[in-house]
């Protein structure tokens, strides 16, 4: 199994370009940052600490004792000096699955069949860790035709193929390409942390539906109270869901292996017939009602943005309520519950300052702007009086009244951040609140 990756190999920011005074020559000195770079990468991928006193290196079209200067020659040769001075490729073995010298092999295969035609490379087998690998360094400027290599994702997919290709040729074993669409980062970490994605609260809402049904329509009864749509033709090959304020739907096979149409179907055919008892429990089950002065009154008593995110964060549950049900959240608001501290700081800001419309978050953001400026411009006068020869008494007031001044702009750059949040989010915010209304409206009308 042999795990591979290459990336491009580039200089320190150098001084541009310089032609010589003869204007007949057309070399130009590299920079000593873009030498060293090149010479850095060679010379790690061939130290002696990690191949066994060189015995584990091959020049391909170069030889590995002067491979810098080789490809600096092809460089001038060809007039392509800037950009990426090489690329560096990675191959690394599964620990204790292939010896010293079948790696090196495969390293310079690998490397012949690439590039070994145009370019000049350096293959090196690294005996350091418990895991062989090999690394190969290649020119970026073909020795043939002076044509740059590209380190595109055409290039890092030749690359792992035609190593799954020479491993499976030696009998090596190669990593298996993932099944169905790579989850996104962001929906991973937010399922892995327990917090509710658009996803995992849908198969909750199968869960439940399959748990009160026996048969398929009834099944389809229970989603439409939940405000899920469905597509469940026999036709079609995939079922279908899509979520109570969303238009996009979702594939339910893609939910998990307990989330396909046979195995739904299985589900519910094997409930007990006495799971029709639980509807009528839970339909007419009614709470208590108090004639309480609720935390959603004194919000509605509010105006402008300040009500807006008030009555956000309450619907998010991040303001109590009397009654506080977490599983009746409306779903367009689940994926904001990790930003719940965000949106109650911005809440927090607009009742200090009073803000009501966006003319007067934008007349705050520029109050703000001054009184940083102008706390700016004294603290540097403070900072020029403490290098003046004054007395010692005088030094020490200065130095407190930066500390109180740093803490103040500190509070000032933060306030400023958090209004240009508040006005970025503002139309995500009055946008899924409608949304809200709008379901609770048609919930209201059945």
């Amino acid at each position: 199994m042999a795990v591979t990756k290459i990336w491009s190999i580039k200089g320190r920011a150098g001084s541009p370009l310089e032609y010589v005074a003869n204007p007949e020559k057309t070399q130009r000195e590299f920079t000593e940052s873009e030498r060293q770079a090149l010479a850095d990468v060679i010379a790690y991928a061939a130290s002696e600490d990690k191949t066994d006193r060189l015995f584990y290196t091959t020049g391909i079209n170069c030889s590995v004792d002067c491979a810098r200067d080789q490809f600096d020659t092809t460089k001038l040769r060809f007039g392509k000096t800037g950009g990426n001075v090489a690329y560096h490729a990675y191959q690394s073995f599964k620990e204790g699955e292939v010896t010293p010298d079948e790696a090196h092999a495969i390293g310079v295969q690998l490397a012949k069949e690439l590039w070994g035609d145009r370019f000049q490379i350096v293959v090196a087998t690294h005996l350091d860790r418990a895991h062989v690998h090999n690394h190969i360094v290649i020119n970026s400027v073909s020795f043939v035709d002076g044509k740059k290599l590209h380190g595109c994702r055409e290039n890092t997919t030749r690359l792992r193929d035609t190593s799954d290709r020479i491993c499976k040729e030696h009998g090596l074993s190669v990593i298996g390409k993932p099944k169905g669409k790579r989850v996104s980062t962001y929906l991973y970490k937010m399922e892995k942390a327990g917090m509710p994605t658009r996803y995992n609260v849908a198969r909750q809402a199968i869960d439940e539906s399959v748990a009160l049904s026996l048969n398929l329509e009834e099944f389809k009864s229970e989603l439409r109270k939940r405000g899920y749509n469905y597509r469940f033709d026999p036709q079609r090959k995939y079922w279908t869901i899509t979520p109570p304020g969303w238009t996009k739907a979702i594939r339910i096979h893609q939910l998990g292996d307990n989330y396909t149409r046979e195995s739904i179907e299985r589900r519910i055919y094997e409930n007990d017939p006495s799971v029709r008892m639980e509807r009528p429990r839970q339909q007419y089950y009614i709470p208590k009602q108090y004639n309480l002065r609720r935390r959603i009154d004194r919000i509605m008593g509010r105006t402008g943005l300040e009500k807006l995110y008030l009555r956000y964060c309450y619907e998010l549950g991040y303001l109590p309520k009397y009654r506080q049900n977490p599983t009746r959240l409306h779903i367009v608001l689940k994926e904001d519950l990790l930003k719940c501290d965000q949106y109650s700081e911005q809440a927090k800001l607009l009742c200090k300052y009073h803000v009501d419309t966006d003319e007067d978050l934008s007349n705050l953001m520029e109050k703000l702007g001054e009184r940083m400026e102008m706390l700016s411009k004294e603290r540097d006068e403070l900072r020029l009086v403490i290098k003046r020869v004054v007395p010692e008494e005088t030094i020490n007031d200065s130095r407190e009244a930066i500390k109180e001044l740093t803490s103040e702009i500190k509070t000032l750059r933060r306030e400023l951040k958090v209004s240009a949040e508040i006005q970025e989010r503002s139309a995500h915010v009055r946008e899924n609140l409608e949304i809200v209304e709008r379901e609770r409206t048609k919930e209201r009308e059945r």
